[in-house]
C-alpha cells in the first residue's frame, strides 16, 4: 500500500513569524539610535497587510530598555475625533482633566495640552508609535507640524505606519506634514516591499509544517509577497483541508487550484466557518472601527455581554479579534474590518451607521463620536436638526466634524430656510475662528440675505440669535481683512437699527469704534467706545462693553493718558476675568494693558499679562488673539528687551500667521525693519523695509506703533545718509499723529526729528518750526505724567538737543538709567557723551557702549563708536560685534532659558517662569542650539554640566 496521506491540521502555529526583513530591520533600527538623542521621524510605508505593525514590533524588541515607548493607532472610523491617534498614544500619561479638555474645550487648547504632556514625556528618551497615520485626523497631523518645530531638540523619535494606497481626505494634511519634516531633514523614509519568493515559501512551510510541493508553491505566489494575505491564504487551505501531509513530510495541494483568490476573497472563506451569530457580530463590531471598547459593542449590539462572551471567544479562537488593552478589543488587522464592511451594501452600512448613532447617543456617549457614525449615514429630512444639535456640541473640541455636519445641513435645505442659515452661520464662525476672514465675511454675507426671512421665524427656537451671530462674523471679518470702511459702514448700520435689540445695538455701537480709529477720526471714535460702552453696561452685555472700555484704554494710551489708558484697561481686563467669553476677549484687553503698563515701565506685570492674554486666547481657540498677543508683546518689550528677544517675539508671530488667511499688521513690519537696523544697520533693514506698505495711509493701521512703519520708511534714507530726505519722511508722520494727537507715537519719532533738523543747513527755514514743535508737544507729553521717569528724560534731551544743553542731556541720561528702557538709555547717554567736552566724555561714551552691546544693537555700538572716535572722546570699554556662534552668542534671556532646559524643565514651565509663550520658549531654544551648533536640548544640559564643572569652559 502507499504510504497514507494525513491532511494539515487547523492548529497552525499562534504569533507571528518574522522573516525576510533582516535589512529593513537594521535600517530602523539605525534611524532610532541616530534619532535617540535629538529626534526624528521614521515613516514605514507599505501596502496593507505588508508588515508594518510586525517590523515596527520587532525593531522595538531590541531597543534597550530606557527607551520609553508610547503607542496609538488611527482608525478610519475616528477620523473625526480630534487629536484621537495622541490621546490613545499619550493616554498613559493624561489625566482625566486632559479628556475633559479634549472632549469638551477648543480644539487649539486640547492641542496645546498634548504638546506639553509630550514634552513633559520627553524628560526622558522615547518613541512614539503612530500606527495607520494615514487615518489620522487633520488636527492630529497638524500637531505633528507643530512638533516638528522642535522635534529636533528633544530625545523623541516618533515611528508612525502609512498605508501606501489609502491617504483619503486627509491627504493634503498628512502631505503637508511629510514635506515639512523632509526640509527640515527630520524625514526617515522605509518602503516595505512584498517578500522574495524564498521567504513566502518558508512562511508557507513553517505554518503548515511540511515541505511544500510545486501546486502548492505556485498558488501560495498569488500573495504577490503579501505576508498578511498569505498567511490567510494558508490558514483557509488548512480550514478547508485542502492541504495534505506525506509520510516524508511533503505538502501538496489536494483539491482543484482554481482562479488566483483575492485577499478579500479568502477572508471571507475564512468568515464561513464561523457560526452565524458571530458573524454577524462581527459585522457589528467592524462598524465601530478597527478597534474598539467592549461596551460599545455590547450596547450596538443590543446584547448583554454574557450573552456576547461565546462569539467572542470563537471570534479569537478564529483568529479575527485581539486584546489591544484592558478597555479595547480590535480587530487581528485592519483589512479584517474593511473587508466586513466592504461585504455589505452600502445602503445597508450607511442604515446600521445611523442605528449605532441613534444608541451611542442616548447611551451618552461623546458628541463627536456619536457624529462620527451619523457622517457614514445618508442624510435624512428627520436628522437634520440632530446635526445642527451636533454640530453646536463638537464645535469647539472638534472644529472639523461640526463643519462636515453643517455642511451637509446647508446642501439639503433651502438658503432661505433657518436651518440653512443656522448651519452658514456655524461655518463663517469657524472660519473666522480659524483666522479664514475672507471665507467667513463670504459666508456670513450670503446667509444675511435672508434675514428677513429669518426674522419672520424667530418663533422658531434659536433664530433670535442666528442674526446677531452672522453681524458680528460679518464686521469682524471685513475688520480683519482691513476693510475698515466697510467694516464701519456696517457695524454703524446696525447700530442705528431699530429692529435690533439693544444689547446687540451697544455691541456693534461699540465694535464701529475701532475701524472708525483705524481710518483716523479718532474723537468719533471715542464717541461711540462712550456711548457703545454705557448702553452695554445699561444692558448688561459685558463682552460689547469690554471692547469699548478696550478701545477707550487704547486711545488714551496712544494720546499719553497713561494714568486714565491703565485704569479704563484695568477695568476693561476684570470684567473680561469675570465674564469669561469670547466676545469678553476679542478686543485683547489683557494685552492691550500689557502695554500701557510698559509704557510707565511696570515691566513684571507687563508680561504677566501678555502670558495671561495668550492664556485665555487659547481656552477660547481664539486664534486672532493669539497672534495679536505676540505683536502686542513684542511691543511691549519693545524698549526693555534685547533686540534678539524681540524678533524671537516677531518670529512667534510669523509663525502663527502662516497658518491664517490674515495679513500681517504694517507695525509688526515696521518694528521687524527697526530691530533689524538697530542689528545690523540701515543697508541691512532695506529689504524688510520694502516690505512695508509704499504710501502708508490711516486705512491700513491706526493702532499703536505706526511710528516703526515711518521709521522702517526712512531706512533707505538713512542707508544713503540722505538727512533731509529722511527728515522729510519722518515729518509726515509726525504730522499724522499731531494731528490725532496720537503722543506716545510721537515720542518715538521725536529725537530722530531733533537730530535731523538740528542737521540741516541754515537754508532750511522750517528746520527751527521743526523743532520748536516736538520741543513743546513732548514737553507737555511729560507735563501730561510726571511719574513716568522715561518721558521726563525724553523731554529733558530733546530739549537739551534742540538747545545744544549738554546739563540737560546728563539729567536725561540719570533719570533714564533708573528705568528698564536700555536701549533709550544707551542712545541718550551716546547725545550726552557728545554734547560734553571730550575730556569730560568718557564715562558716558562708555556707559552709551556697554548699553547698546547689553541689548545686542550692534550697528548703533559700532556708530556711536565712531563718533566718539571723530569728536576725540577716548573710551576704554572695548565692546564688539556680538559674536554669532558659541556661549558668547547667546542673550540674557538665551543664557536663562538654557539654565531652565538644562535643569530639566519643560517648555511650558520655562514660559510659566519668564511670563512668555511656549511658541516664544520654542524659537528661543532652537536659536541656542543653532549658536552653540548642538543638536538636542540633552546635548544642551550636558554642555552647561562640563560648564558648571569646569568655570574655563567657554563651550565652543
Amino acid at each position: 500500500m502507499p504510504p497514507r496521506a494525513d491532511r494539515a491540521t487547523s492548529a497552525m502555529p499562534t504569533g507571528r513569524l518574522f522573516v525576510g526583513r533582516d535589512a529593513e530591520l537594521a535600517r530602523l533600527l539605525g534611524f532610532v539610535t541616530d534619532s535617540a538623542p535629538h529626534g526624528g521621524f521614521i515613516a514605514v510605508q507599505g501596502d496593507g497587510g505588508i508588515g508594518k505593525s510586525s517590523l515596527i514590533d520587532a525593531a522595538l524588541a531590541q531597543l534597550p530598555r530606557r527607551h520609553q515607548v508610547l503607542r496609538g493607532a488611527a482608525d478610519a472610523m475616528d477620523r473625526r475625533r480630534a487629536y484621537g491617534i495622541h490621546l490613545d498614544a499619550l493616554a498613559p500619561k493624561l489625566t482625566l482633566e486632559d479628556h475633559r479638555i479634549a472632549a469638551e474645550r477648543s480644539e487649539h487648547l486640547a492641542g496645546e495640552r498634548l504638546l506639553e504632556v509630550i514634552d513633559a514625556c520627553t524628560r526622558e528618551p522615547t518613541i512614539l508609535v503612530l500606527e495607520d497615520l494615514h487615518w489620522a485626523d487633520p488636527g492630529s497631523l497638524r500637531l505633528l507640524t507643530k512638533l516638528s518645530r522642535t522635534l529636533e531638540q528633544m530625545p523623541l523619535t516618533i515611528i508612525a505606519s502609512l498605508r501606501t494606497q489609502a491617504r483619503h481626505e486627509t491627504a493634503p494634511a498628512l502631505d503637508h506634514l511629510l514635506s515639512v519634516l523632509s526640509e527640515r531633514g527630520l524625514l526617515h523614509v522605509i518602503d516595505l516591499q512584498p517578500l522574495t519568493e524564498s521567504t513566502c515559501l518558508h512562511i508557507t512551510e513553517h505554518l503548515i509544517g511540511g515541505r511544500a510541493d510545486d501546486s502548492l508553491a505556485r498558488y501560495t505566489a498569488s500573495a504577490g509577497g503579501n505576508p498578511l494575505f498569505l498567511t490567510e491564504l494558508i490558514r483557509a487551505l488548512v480550514q478547508d483541508g485542502a492541504v495534505t501531509l506525506g509520510p516524508r513530510g511533503e505538502a501538496r495541494l489536494d483539491a482543484p487550484a482554481g482562479p488566483s483568490p483575492s485577499l478579500a476573497m479568502v477572508m471571507m472563506r475564512h468568515l464561513s466557518h464561523l457560526t452565524p451569530a458571530t458573524r454577524e457580530l462581527l459585522t457589528t463590531a467592524a462598524l465601530l472601527g478597527t478597534r474598539f471598547p467592549p461596551a460599545q459593542l455590547r450596547l450596538v449590539a443590543d446584547r448583554t455581554m454574557s450573552d456576547l462572551v461565546p462569539m467572542l471567544r470563537e471570534a479569537f479562537a478564529a483568529g479575527f479579534l485581539e486584546e489591544i488593552d484592558d478597555d479595547t478589543l480590535g480587530f487581528r488587522h485592519q483589512l479584517i474590518q474593511e473587508v466586513l464592511l466592504h461585504d455589505m451594501p452600502a445602503a445597508v452600512r450607511g442604515e446600521l451607521h445611523r442605528d449605532v448613532a441613534l444608541r451611542l447617543e442616548a447611551a451618552g456617549l461623546s458628541p463627536a463620536t456619536v457624529a462620527g457614525h451619523l457622517l457614514h449615514a445618508p442624510v435624512a429630512a428627520e436628522d437634520l436638526t440632530w446635526m445642527l444639535a451636533l454640530a453646536e456640541r463638537t464645535a469647539a473640541a472638534a472644529p472639523g466634524t461640526a463643519d462636515e455636519l453643517w455642511q451637509r445641513v446647508a446642501a439639503h435645505t433651502a438658503p432661505a430656510s433657518l436651518m440653512h442659515v443656522t448651519a452658514t452661520a456655524g461655518l463663517a464662525r469657524t472660519a473666522l475662528s480659524a483666522g479664514r476672514p475672507a471665507e467667513a465675511a463670504a459666508l456670513a454675507t450670503s446667509a444675511l440675505q435672508h434675514e428677513s426671512a429669518l426674522r419672520q421665524e424667530t418663533a422658531l427656537s434659536g433664530a433670535d440669535r442666528i442674526g446677531p451671530l452672522l453681524r458680528a462674523v460679518e464686521t469682524r471679518a471685513l475688520l480683519l481683512q482691513h476693510q475698515h470702511d466697510a467694516a464701519r459702514d456696517r457695524a454703524l448700520g446696525y447700530a442705528a437699527s431699530k429692529d435690533l435689540a439693544a444689547a446687540e445695538q451697544a455691541a456693534h455701537l461699540t465694535f464701529a469704534a475701532w475701524p472708525v480709529f483705524m481710518l483716523g477720526d479718532i474723537d468719533s471714535a471715542v464717541r461711540f467706545a462712550r456711548q457703545g460702552a454705557a448702553l452695554a453696561a445699561e444692558q448688561g452685555n459685558h463682552g460689547a462693553r469690554v471692547y469699548g472700555l478696550s478701545l477707550l484704554g487704547l486711545i488714551a494710551n496712544c494720546r499719553g493718558e497713561l494714568d486714565e489708558a491703565i485704569s479704563v484697561l484695568s477695568e476693561a481686563v476684570l470684567i473680561a476675568d469675570q465674564h469669561p467669553s469670547l466676545a469678553s476677549i476679542e478686543a485683547f484687553p489683557h494685552a492691550q494693558l500689557a502695554v500701557a503698563l510698559a509704557d510707565v515701565d511696570r515691566t513684571a506685570e507687563s508680561a504677566a499679562l501678555v502670558q495671561r492674554g495668550m492664556a485665555v486666547s487659547a481656552q477660547f481657540g481664539y486664534r486672532t488673539g493669539l497672534l495679536a498677543t505676540h505683536s502686542l508683546a513684542a511691543q511691549a518689550r519693545s524698549h526693555s528687551g534685547n533686540l534678539s528677544d524681540i524678533a524671537v517675539e516677531l518670529d512667534a508671530h510669523r509663525t502663527l500667521l502662516g497658518s491664517m488667511d490674515i495679513r500681517l499688521d504694517p507695525p509688526v513690519r515696521g518694528l521687524r525693519t527697526q530691530v533689524i537696523a538697530r542689528q545690523r544697520g540701515p543697508a541691512a533693514a532695506q529689504e524688510a523695509a520694502a516690505q512695508l506698505d509704499p504710501v502708508p495711509g490711516r486705512e491700513q493701521w491706526g493702532g499703536r506703533g505706526r511710528s516703526w512703519v515711518w521709521l522702517g520708511h526712512s531706512q533707505p534714507d538713512r542707508a544713503r545718509r540722505d538727512d533731509a530726505a529722511t527728515l522729510d519722511v519722518l515729518w509726515r508722520g509726525w504730522q499724522e499723529f499731531r494731528a490725532g494727537e496720537l503722543l506716545m507715537d510721537c515720542a518715538e519719532l521725536a529725537l530722530d526729528l531733533v537730530e535731523l533738523a538740528r542737521r540741516m543747513p541754515d537754508e532750511r527755514s522750517d528746520a527751527d518750526e521743526r523743532i520748536t514743535d516736538v520741543v513743546s508737544v513732548i514737553s507737555a507729553l511729560a507735563a501730561k505724567n510726571p511719574s513716568v521717569a522715561h518721558l521726563q528724560s525724553t523731554a529733558l534731551a530733546v530739549s537739551g538737543v534742540a538747545a545744544g544743553d549738554a546739563a540737560a542731556l546728563v539729567e536725561a541720561e540719570r533719570l533714564m538709567a533708573l528705568t528698564p528702557r536700555r536701549l533709550d538709555h544707551a542712545r541718550i547717554a551716546e547725545l550726552a557723551a557728545l554734547a560734553l567736552p571730550a575730556s569730560d566724555a568718557g564715562a558716558l561714551a562708555e556707559t552709551a557702549l556697554r548699553a547698546y552691546a547689553e541689548v545686542g544693537a550692534d550697528h548703533e555700538a559700532a556708530r556711536s563708536r565712531a563718533s566718539f572716535r571723530r569728536a576725540g572722546v577716548a573710551v576704554q570699554v572695548m565692546t564688539r560685534a556680538r559674536a554669532t556662534s558659541g556661549w558668547e552668542a547667546l542673550t540674557r534671556t538665551e543664557e536663562r532659558i538654557a539654565g531652565h532646559v538644562a535643569e530639566g524643565e519643560t517648555n511650558l514651565e520655562i514660559a510659566q517662569s519668564l511670563f512668555i509663550s511656549r511658541r516664544t520658549v520654542e524659537t528661543h531654544v532652537s536659536n541656542i542650539l543653532t549658536k552653540l551648533g548642538l543638536r538636542s536640548r540633552t546635548e544642551l544640559a550636558i554642555l552647561i554640566a562640563r560648564r558648571l564643572d569646569d568655570p574655563g569652559q567657554h563651550g565652543e
